[in-house]
């Protein structure tokens, strides 16, 4: 079997970006400069003059000029330290189990590839498709990332096509995806069976039709004021 696994909100809460971003910013506080740069972008994101594609590329400003072997080591610990221990224990056991039976396992995140790829070398996946930011010996100011771009929605059939993991057209046989979010309504459409993590009221109501399964998992907040104050926190720095 074909097991695909979306990252974000599918085998943790909340969004690794931030978490990362928590990481470094707590670690190096000169680095929320980069602030100054995200905050009037994101306004003109939220006006759509700037596209998701580059907001990823702005957001990862806090990285600048940080070397390269140290954005390694970062992610590596980032990986096991700030990942591993909020796995959502029922994905993690559905991919154990896949795992056991021998499943060929891909994780496929719109996350950036340098610590996604540490994350799923951890958890053991037998390949691994993200967001290639392209990397150079000290961090630019907007890193670049690789054609066809942000590894998200349709992107996602794109690269795996390119991987072969997937047919050009119709359904995967003997596939199961999971997933959180109704971005990856592309990837679902492509695979038998579908498993739906925590997934909003919109895309749950379409849960029946397509005979997708839906399972719940703690969250670490309660309510959008503290979801808001996660976010807030890592935006700045400012890790609990």
């Amino acid at each position: 079997m074909l097991a695909l696994f979306d990252m974000d909100g599918t085998l943790f809460p909340g969004d690794s970006q931030l978490r990362f971003a928590g990481r470094i910013l707590s670690r190096h506080p000169w680095r929320r400069l980069y602030l100054l740069l995200l905050l009037p972008c994101a306004l003109l994101a939220a006006l759509r003059i700037i596209r998701t594609e580059r907001m990823k590329r702005i957001f990862l400003s806090y990285l600048y000029r940080m070397p390269l072997g140290q954005v390694e080591r970062e992610a590596q610990a980032f990986a096991e330290e700030n990942i591993r221990p909020i796995l959502y224990p029922g994905v993690l056991q559905r991919l154990r189990d896949h795992q056991a039976a021998g499943d060929h396992c891909i994780l496929v995140s719109a996350s950036p590839s340098f610590y996604t790829e540490h994350i799923g070398r951890m958890l053991g996946f037998d390949d691994i498709i993200a967001t290639p930011i392209v990397m150079q010996p000290a961090m630019p100011l907007v890193p670049a990332i690789e054609p066809p771009g942000n590894n998200k929605g349709g992107t996602k059939l794109i690269r795996l096509r390119k991987k072969g993991i997937i047919p050009p057209d119709g359904k995967t046989p003997d596939s199961i995806c999971y997933t959180d979010s109704r971005a990856d309504l592309p990837m679902l459409s492509v695979c038998e069976q579908g498993v739906l993590v925590n997934p909003s009221e919109q895309l749950a109501n379409q849960a029946p039709e397509h005979h997708w399964q839906i399972i719940r998992q703690p969250l670490p907040w309660h309510g959008k004021r503290a979801f808001l104050a996660f976010i807030l926190k890592n935006i700045i720095g400012f890790r609990a």
